[in-house]
């Protein structure tokens, strides 16, 4: 088969996606993986892949990482309460302290350990409005945790990166300082741009506005996301992190999102992330499948939930009843995106081999199937 004939049932695929995944009770996301891992398995083996793909589904990434730094939802944190912050926090931080003593103690890898302790709220707040409770005060609680979750995995991600080019103490606080630094230097810029749309807030609401044709909007949040990939580059830090924190940042300034988010959105999960997703499951390789690694996929899965259970002490102290602790640890436990991610990332840095790959990959893709409807009977049980 021709490279060109391949790009054509990708694009099929893409263009398919949704009513099959509908068709099979998956989240669109998943459907997208599983076609990729049926596209590379009987059709592109031993094909070249176009370069255009490649240019397509790394665009997608960048934009998928934007994304979710745009979903973070400030404004929840604005409204917490000390006493519970400090809680929520504290559960955060447990979770990716537990991942580390997991992994000590089951000889899990590390970088493999904190993939699996990886926050994103995508497919939970689909889930969440499919249960009908997305406006409850417990929904919002489980909304506040993920956004802290998901901050923090962003300083996961890039503290995994690093420790992919360790070369002694000296160079990794050089690196550390920078980045740091990087991070001050484009909030700093952020915070200026905030005052100036403070000073001049008709250009913020032409920004957000539905109606632009000019879709000023839109250039602006792509600039954003390009120039943060390109300086982060600079820093020596992944491009897609830098579009992550871009995104996230944009967000802590921009209180009236939707409109912008919805466009972003729609061109993003319209086309150029489908793309990502079929072309990352084309390049896995399913040789390795076996009994045992299927097993491998089941211990992931009792790790992402586990993870999430051991610091739940913290969600009682903060008001969770013992039910409630457990449904979050549920809707908290399928970062699909994040998730795929951050196994992109690691395995790029050489932290992963292919086989450790598949699991992460599969564990993601079965938890986003598994999790959720366990959430939906736990509700219905508990009602």
């Amino acid at each position: 088969m021709s490279g060109s004939l391949l790009l054509l049932f990708v694009f099929l695929a893409a263009f398919l996606a949704p009513p099959l995944s509908r068709l099979l009770r998956m989240p669109v996301p998943v459907g997208e993986l599983v076609i990729g891992l049926l596209l590379g398995h009987f059709l592109a083996q031993g094909v070249a892949l176009p370069e255009i793909l490649g240019f397509l589904a790394d665009f997608g990434f960048l934009l998928l990482m934007f994304l979710a730094g745009l979903e973070v939802d400030f404004n929840l944190l604005r409204q917490l309460e000390r006493r519970h912050f400090v809680f929520y926090a504290l559960y955060v931080v447990g979770m990716f302290l537990g991942a580390g003593l997991l992994a000590g103690l089951l000889g899990v890898g590390l970088a493999q350990a904190l993939i699996l302790a990886l926050v994103s709220i995508g497919l939970m707040v689909a889930t969440l409005r499919d249960m009908g409770i997305l406006g409850r005060a417990f929904a919002k609680r489980v909304l506040i945790l993920g956004v802290l979750g998901e901050v923090a995995s962003l300083f996961g991600l890039t503290a995994m990166e690093k420790a992919a080019h360790y070369q002694g103490l000296l160079p990794l606080l050089e690196e550390v300082g920078i980045i740091a630094l990087f991070f001050l230097l484009l909030f700093l810029a952020f915070r200026l741009a905030g005052l100036f749309l403070w000073w001049y807030p008709e250009v913020g609401r032409r920004l957000v506005y539905e109606e632009d044709p000019s879709a000023m909007g839109i250039r602006l949040s792509l600039a954003l996301m390009f120039a943060a990939a390109v300086m982060s580059g600079l820093v020596g830090l992944e491009s897609v992190l830098g579009a992550f924190l871009a995104g996230m940042i944009l967000s802590y300034f921009l209180q009236k999102k939707h409109d912008l988010e919805a466009k972003l959105s729609a061109m993003g999960y319209g086309f150029l992330i489908p793309i990502f997703f079929i072309r990352t499951g084309m390049g896995i390789d399913l040789s390795g499948l076996d009994g045992r690694l299927l097993l491998e996929v089941g211990q992931a899965l009792l790790l992402m939930l586990l993870i999430r259970l051991l610091p739940a002490p913290f969600l009682l102290l903060s008001g969770f009843r013992l039910r409630e602790a457990f449904l979050a640890a549920l809707l908290l436990a399928y970062p699909f995106t994040l998730m795929i991610a951050g196994t992109e990332i690691a395995r790029g840095a050489h932290l992963l081999d292919e086989r450790a790959a598949l699991v992460l990959l599969l564990a993601a893709a079965l938890s986003s199937l598994l999790f959720p409807w366990a959430a939906k009977m736990l509700l219905r049980f508990l009602r």
